[in-house]
């Protein structure tokens, strides 16, 4: 099924190099295709191999599989470069946590063997997209698999903003902000900031605000087709920023409309087989250490 390979690495990443350097020998002794990502391996050895390094642009173009060596702020990157060319995408940890590149360098080999030979599990996580208007004119727009964030700047005054889901009124709230989170989102600043960790299989958003000046606001559940609106509050002054997946940002002041709505494309995971997200989430958060 897969016969052409795209590598992604990590911007700056020589660390990764000794990974993507076996990793890259041991497709082409299996006869695949392999292509480099230029934005993030340019200064990668490529020339022993003779491989070709393509802009990430045309990349997706000429690929049926994308192997992501990186954390998972990698990961979130590329997945948002190539959601819309349905590429599925596997991921090979090299970070910290590791929610969605799930796989250690040390099963690399032997989990891209069995993916390769049609062994494998895949699952689709949505994505949302964000739209900023000013006078009616489109300013910004981007995505996010994790989350899109509205969060005050330097200042340390609060933000004051109206919150709309599919043009009805939700609430209107001071505070330091808000994340609006996918399930995969769940388990990163929405679970910081006390929201709920929703299984990746739901199509729903999560509304977190961040230190609420009251104590009622309590994340919110909606539906995965939502359209949420985010309006400064008319006495709000001064500017807050729009940030996607921790990555993009766009700066915003009162004359701003934030609308944020499920991208039209899933993006495609791919797993080991016998992949089990409670036993990622039991590793990850301790959740079966033993209590003393």
């Amino acid at each position: 099924m897969f016969e052409r390979i795209g590598i992604f690495g990590k911007y700056n990443g020589i660390q990764c190099w000794e990974t993507i350097d076996t990793l890259l020998q041991h497709l082409i002794q299996q006869k695949k295709t392999v292509f480099l990502d230029s934005a993030s391996c340019a200064e990668f050895p490529h020339q022993r191999y003779g491989v070709e390094v393509i802009e990430r642009d045309s990349l997706a173009e000429c690929i049926d599989i994308a192997i992501v060596v990186g954390g998972d702020g990698t990961f979130l990157d590329v997945a948002r470069s190539i959601v819309d060319q349905n590429i599925p995408i596997l991921g090979v940890n090299l970070g910290r946590l590791g929610f969605l590149t799930d796989i250690s360098p040390k099963e690399m080999l032997n989990t891209v063997d069995e993916v390769m030979a049609d062994n494998f599990q895949f699952e689709e996580r949505n994505l949302i997209k964000v739209t900023i208007e000013k006078d009616g004119q489109i300013e910004f727009e981007g995505l996010a698999l994790n989350d899109v964030v509205i969060h005050k700047t330097d200042s340390p005054r609060m933000i004051e903003f109206e919150t709309f889901v599919d043009e009805r009124f939700l609430n209107s709230q001071r505070s330091d902000g808000m994340i609006v989170s996918t399930p995969t989102g769940s388990t990163a600043y929405a679970l910081s900031a006390g929201g709920p960790i929703l299984d990746p299989r739901l199509d729903v958003m999560s509304l977190v605000s961040i230190n609420p000046h009251t104590m009622s606001t309590r994340p919110y559940v909606i539906p995965g087709n939502s359209k949420v609106m985010i309006k400064p509050h008319e006495n709000c002054n001064g500017l807050a920023q729009i940030i996607c997946d921790g990555q993009i940002t766009h700066h915003i002041g009162v004359n701003h409309q934030t609308c944020i709505t499920r991208h039209k494309h899933f993006i495609k995971l791919l797993h080991p087989k016998g992949h089990d997200h409670f036993e990622l989430l039991r590793a990850k958060l301790r959740w079966g250490d033993k209590l003393s």
